[in-house]
């Protein structure tokens, strides 16, 4: 069992990382890196490097560089390299910086007591306080001084801050989800964070980390019922009559409402289940339970209704050109019988989430007029917009209403399900102000963000919590390894979006929402550029060159590979999923 008690003062200073798998990579940014648990010790079967007798100022350097990405102690493995003097003056907390790979030049000569060398690197990313991955480029070069001291060597010269190789990261840090709440309060919004790979106090960290807030872009997007009052520390425990499972004693914690108690248990509860902390978690205030009714314990039951990655239906739409709107069933694809089935020219659609409602973009020029047509699932479409350009349709999870861009320039949201649909103008700059050409945009699960494709590349942004704006400063680009070949992006889940390219090789990929992790899905049997993608559960969806693709990620890894749809193959179909 864990237990977590009160603590009067809130613990900080931990390095965080994260990093991208093989293939395209990616990582974090960052001005004063953090570490969020000086209790735990740096985990048994990890190997940290020490400084060995004897040992040549090369490899010295190349180890030092490897215990940096343990940042326990204020890097205290890493400083066991340094001299006395400059161990206590290098202030490791300035930044700290992850480059593909770390390359060693002694330029600066070497004497018999002293030798420089040149660190030189390809930047990854940075690290923010807290864990916060931020996507970076450019290089990086750092001199390292060293000079023998008690005839061993030891590094006495060095720059404030830290580098440390991407591999590195794969070895010693992984990827752990906050969890905030939405405007309305009834869903859950991710928020990624880097620590270390094996710590012990998990639970404690994480929860420290949901008291300090969302990260800055999400700042106006969300709201928490962990506030920064509050504090917690671990205690020891492991009796044989310790109860299985994870204290949390909070110290600080005002008295809530049965419903604010609701949404700081599934904030708590949901962020320690995504992590592997044991369950159940007993939530407690000042050592009484924080509801009599869970005395022994919350778990991810008793907060379902918030649960952030809810199975998802598989795709029961799609739009075609000729034929409208047609039903995707076991047998192949057939017309939705319904008044969908005559809209000539579809390009693009997207379906309501309570499955009542669609949105289709028609056009019968590839580069003429649109038109933007909303309706019920068994009633006429109605036109509520036309423009030389509209990119979209998505809907927001919370108010039903669609959004797209049109002319390029205008931001619309539009209200369905009364007498006449409302059109209302939002304030379009926070996204104009990211390039000249918006080819995508969609809205996440939540309603606290938005992906959108500008010039070829990925940005996510927030929606306030207010108006459902965007709100400006809140955007990053994501994917850079990309480079400018975006072509459309969609929603996998909460944490993950799919990116269709105007590419051959991996014609479509998926990013984490921080940036940190790009991952290159299956290329067989698929062709770019891709133009169109979408995501409903396990199965992911594209339309290439040929046709509207269906890949199964979930399958045995020899078999996936992208299928066309029974019923339209070789023809031009585009999928109208939820969103």
């Amino acid at each position: 069992m864990t237990l977590i008690r009160p603590l009067t003062t809130m613990v900080t200073t931990v390095c965080l990382a994260g990093l991208l798998a093989t293939g395209c990579a990616t990582l974090p940014s960052s001005s004063s890196p953090q570490v969020i648990d000086t209790f735990a010790p740096v985990s048994p079967e990890l190997s940290v490097p020490t400084p060995v007798p004897d040992q040549e100022p090369d490899p010295l350097v190349r180890d030092f560089i490897k215990a940096a990405a343990i940042a326990d102690q204020r890097h205290a493995a890493a400083r066991q390299f340094l001299t006395p003097e400059a161990a206590r003056n290098w202030d490791d907390s300035v930044a700290t910086t992850i480059v593909l790979r770390a390359d060693l030049s002694a330029e600066g000569g070497r004497t018999g007591d002293h030798a420089e060398y040149t660190l030189r690197g390809e930047k990854v990313g940075t690290l923010d306080p807290g864990g916060i991955f931020r996507d970076d480029q450019g290089s990086v070069e750092v001199t390292i001084g060293l000079t023998r001291t008690d005839g061993q060597w030891r590094i006495d010269e060095l720059p404030a801050g830290v580098v440390i190789e991407r591999t590195e990261f794969f070895s010693t840090y992984a990827q752990r989800d906050l969890f905030f709440l939405s405007g309305n309060g009834n869903t859950l919004v991710t928020d990624p964070r880097w620590t270390a790979a094996d710590r012990n106090g998990l639970g404690f960290s994480l929860v420290n980390l949901l008291a300090t807030g969302p990260r800055p872009a999400l700042q106006g997007a969300v709201d928490s019922r962990v506030p920064d009052s509050v504090s917690v520390r671990p205690t020891e425990t492991g009796g044989d009559d310790d109860p299985v499972g994870t204290t949390i004693d909070f110290s600080g914690l005002p008295v809530l409402s049965s419903q604010a108690t609701t949404e700081f248990a599934a904030q708590v509860v949901w962020t320690l289940a995504r992590a592997d902390v044991p369950a159940p978690y007993r939530l407690e205030r000042d050592g009484s339970p924080l509801d009599e009714r869970y005395a022994d314990g919350w778990t991810t039951d008793d907060v379902r209704d918030f649960a952030p990655y809810a199975a998802v239906d598989p795709i029961r739409y799609a739009l075609t050109a000729a034929d409208g709107l047609v039903r995707l069933e076991a047998g192949g694809a057939r017309p939705a019988d319904g008044p969908w089935s005559t809209v000539r020219g579809g390009r693009t659609g997207a379906m309501s989430y309570d499955g009542r409602t669609v949105a289709v973009i028609a056009g019968d020029a590839e580069s003429g007029p649109r038109r933007l047509l909303v309706g019920a699932l068994d009633s006429e479409p109605e036109e509520v917009i036309t423009g030389r350009t509209i990119v979209g349709p998505t809907f927001h999870p919370a108010d039903g209403r669609v959004w797209v861009m049109a002319d390029g320039n205008r931001l619309v949201r539009i209200g369905v399900g009364g007498d006449r649909p409302s059109i209302e103008e939002m304030d379009a700059r926070p996204i104009l102000e990211l390039g000249q050409r918006v080819t995508d945009l969609r809205v996440d699960q939540s309603g606290a963000r938005l992906a959108v494709v500008v010039d070829g590349k990925v940005f996510i942004g927030s929606l306030d919590l207010e108006t459902g704006h965007p709100i400006a400063g809140s955007f990053r680009r994501i994917g850079r390894s990309l480079g400018e070949t975006a072509t459309s992006v969609a929603w996998r889940d909460r944490a993950t979006v799919l990116v269709g390219r105007d590419a051959t090789d991996v014609p479509v990929a998926t990013l984490s929402v921080d940036g940190a992790i790009t991952e290159p899905l299956s290329q067989r049997n698929i062709t770019g550029p891709v133009t169109e993608v979408a995501a409903a559960g396990r199965e992911v969806y594209a339309v290439d060159q040929r046709s509207l693709l269906r890949l199964d990620t979930a399958a045995q890894t020899g078999d996936r590979y992208w299928r066309e749809i029974g019923g339209l193959a070789a023809i031009r179909a585009d999928p109208v999923v939820a969103g």
